[in-house]
């Protein structure tokens, strides 16, 4: 039976769905609301071999789990690498769900991996929402101590944070108004910690359901949070073919611009890939360096330093290491390359 292609342009409200024959001719374009019912419906007499393309995003998770049953496969793209859909100047949802088919059609997509455990991915959501929170605690921490340097208050401890240190400093404070305002911060502060720790004991709750989370924390540097962090993001390593393509989802790889033989801009780190990621690996580098006993990734540091004579260069080779290490950890069994190693666990 002839494949059909379906380019599904994903909104908040409304879908646009372009449906294309093998040959790459127009069977019909349409309108869908945005529902579980109405994008069954949609779907449900298209064919039996049904290929379906969207963009990733916010709702992609959620359409691809609603049409994984009804066809025969679900293709999700990055947006980054659309160009031809999100530089074009003509862009609307009818055009952009045509080109969608059509790459698929073409078999110019460059899928990226999705999750099919619901545990994992609920895992990965609570995983998320601690690190927002943790964020947006620090956030409003440096707000405060802003606000006391303007009062002429300066404190670079933690106890400012306290329940005795809110009480000291709201005494400091002689201006009703301005005290109201600061107690008001602290109590945001407060409830905002509150819920970090609630977010915290239900994040360590779900991993119990992972045997890897307990693995990695025997790596060195390597806590309960790290491995949380480190789990929910890369799931499982065999999403990787190779060590690069780990390197540049944690944001360590290189990338290199050049043209008719020229170097068009210094090699830097590609910007591409998952933040969180990157910074596990800066706190495994941090927290392994600051242990007294000998480890490998201190071993690795060292040895890359000697050899390069150049900090930055080693800071990143152990951290690099350190991803394809902890990701090697995760896969169980004998079935991870060798070339995930970048420097063995016996330097």
């Amino acid at each position: 039976m002839p494949t059909t292609f379906v380019g599904l342009d994903v909104g908040s409200s409304r879908c646009q769905q372009t449906v294309l024959n093998a040959d790459g001719t127009l069977r019909f374009s349409r309108v869908v609301l945005t529902g579980e019912q109405q994008l069954r419906s949609a779907f449900a007499a298209l064919g039996a071999d049904v290929r379906v393309h969207l963009e990733a995003g916010e709702l992609a998770a959620w359409t691809r789990s609603i049409l994984a049953p009804l066809v025969s496969e679900v293709v999700v793209s990055h947006p980054r690498t659309l160009a031809w859909i999100a530089k074009d100047s003509n862009k609307t949802d009818a055009v952009d769900a045509r080109k969608l088919a059509d790459l698929l059609r073409l078999n110019l997509v460059h899928p990226v991996y999705c999750e099919n455990s619901d545990d994992r991915r609920t895992f990965k959501h609570l995983v998320t929402h601690y690190e927002q929170l943790s964020r947006e605690q620090a956030r409003v921490k440096a707000k405060i101590k802003a606000r006391l340097r303007t009062l002429g208050i300066i404190r670079r401890d933690a106890r400012v944070f306290s329940s005795s240190g809110n009480t000291e400093l709201l005494e400091l404070i002689t201006e009703p108004a301005l005290r109201q305002m600061l107690a008001q911060s602290f109590a945001v502060l407060n409830q905002m910690l509150a819920s970090l720790k609630e977010a915290k004991q239900a994040m360590i709750a779900a991993a119990a359901k992972f045997p890897e989370v307990r693995l990695l924390q025997s790596a060195p540097g390597v806590g309960i949070i790290t491995a949380c962090r480190f789990v929910a993001y890369v799931q499982t390593p065999r999403r990787f073919s190779n060590k690069r393509k780990l390197w540049r989802y944690a944001r360590l790889g290189v990338t290199r611009r050049e043209s008719n033989g020229k170097r068009l801009a210094h090699p830097r780190l590609d910007a591409a890939g998952v933040g969180s990621l990157k910074d596990v690996s800066r706190k495994i580098f941090e927290a392994a360096r600051r242990t007294k006993t000998d480890n490998s990734f201190k071993r690795c540091y060292e040895h890359s330093l000697a050899t390069t004579k150049n900090a930055v260069h080693a800071r990143l080779t152990t951290r690099a290491k350190s991803a394809c290490d902890l990701a090697g950890d995760v896969a169980l069994d004998a079935a991870v390359p060798r070339n995930w190693r970048l420097i063995g666990r016996t330097v």
